[in-house]
């Protein structure tokens, strides 16, 4: 209605953000948040420099979209963090060698991060119930919960057609969590069977050159998943005329503390979209991080593959990086094809110069009735 204003706010931080400041998100109109903006920033978090972590995010529901990729991408990470933990104790380390490998990755640098010291907080925590001492994590129901927001954001992305494969696995791995009660069942009928091909521990140089290659195997799979989160916030806003993209690296820089994204590769990933505002994919800022590191990332997911606990959003960052920076992908050409065979759905077919036509094409198949 004319003459009314409209302000949305996304908030992160859970408990400690609610003490100490969080990180806001709002969207909306643009004067309503220059008449408050002097006390939200003065309620937020602070970044090292001191700059208050919120930014005006975008028109209409730009703030919470915002927040809820920024869940999406929570989501995620939090789910690579756990597989690298499962990948780690496969190789015969104990919890709390498992934590000293996970805090030399924090000194590395890049990896430094909030979800990483939670992790390394997980890994070396004991039940105080328990009378040896043994880990809480051995002692806790392995069900993820969930409060929506993973799923909204994968499905919207998938509405607008935006690839999303890690932040969707996230939430599938949650959701097969939760079957636990089937999964116990399965496990009794073909449990052995699935798992027959499991492999051994290992020791010496081996274990040291799987926990590097699972060292890259989780800086790219974070990379991958925060590409995809970003790129879904592009093409959403496309969509909807939110305008965030224009706002992009100040949202980024709000992420640097007070909320569960906050860490050490937020600055490169901020520096990336300011440097090239229209940089096809974030990934692409990473070209020499993925030139070192994509050797033992195949390597970590093809040992994995093999045995152990399966590493289902490391797989699929995996994918995404090699099927989002292939020329031609054989597959599609074949499905593309498969659908006119059955359908006479038409495909596109390649110009001489390689690029695609946009008028749809077919030919003359056999009668194949099924």
């Amino acid at each position: 209605a004319a003459g009314m204003r409209f302000l949305g706010m996304g908030i992160s931080g859970g408990a400690e953000g609610a003490r100490k400041g969080p990180a806001f998100f709002p969207g909306g109109t643009l004067s309503i948040w220059e008449d408050i903006r002097h006390i939200v920033e003065a309620a937020s978090a602070k970044a090292s420099d001191g700059r208050p972590c919120v930014t005006m995010c975008g028109r209409g529901g730009a703030g919470s979209c915002v927040k809820m990729y920024h869940n999406a991408g929570e989501y995620a990470v939090l789910q690579i963090w756990g597989e690298a933990y499962a990948a780690l104790r496969s190789t015969g380390l104990a919890g709390e060698e498992v934590q000293a490998v996970l805090k030399s990755w924090k000194q590395r640098g890049a990896l430094d991060s909030y979800m990483l010291d939670i992790t390394i907080e997980v890994a070396g925590k004991t039940d105080p119930e328990a009378a040896d001492a043994s880990a809480l994590v051995e002692h806790t129901a392995d069900k993820i919960g969930s409060k929506g927001t993973g799923l909204w954001s994968v499905q919207v992305a998938l509405e607008v057609g935006c690839p999303v494969p890690s932040l969707a696995q996230a939430v599938l791995a949650r959701q097969m969590s939760m079957a636990r009660a089937e999964r116990q069942k399965n496990c009794g009928l073909i449990g052995s069977v699935v798992g027959a091909a499991a492999v051994s521990a290992l020791a010496g140089e081996e274990r040291e050159k799987l926990v590097d290659d699972l060292y890259w195997a989780v800086y790219l799979s974070i990379v991958a998943s925060y590409a995809q989160m970003f790129q879904a916030l592009r093409i959403v806003d496309k969509e909807y005329g939110l305008e965030i993209i224009g706002n992009l690296p100040r949202i980024i820089s709000t992420f640097r503390a007070g909320c569960i994204l906050q860490g050490a590769m937020l600055e490169p990933m901020t520096k990336a979209f300011e440097a090239d505002p229209d940089i096809p994919n974030l990934v692409c800022a990473f070209k020499e991080e993925i030139k070192a590191g994509m050797p033992g990332f195949r390597a970590a997911c093809a040992r994995l593959c093999l045995g152990a606990e399966p590493a289902l959003v490391m797989q699929a960052s995996l994918g995404y990086l090699v099927t989002m920076s292939q020329q031609t992908l054989q597959a599609a050409q074949v499905v593309a094809l498969q659908r006119d065979v059955f359908g006479r759905h038409g495909f596109n077919r390649l110009r001489d110069d390689g690029t695609a036509t946009e008028e749809l094409h077919h030919v003359d198949w056999p009668e194949m009735i099924p």
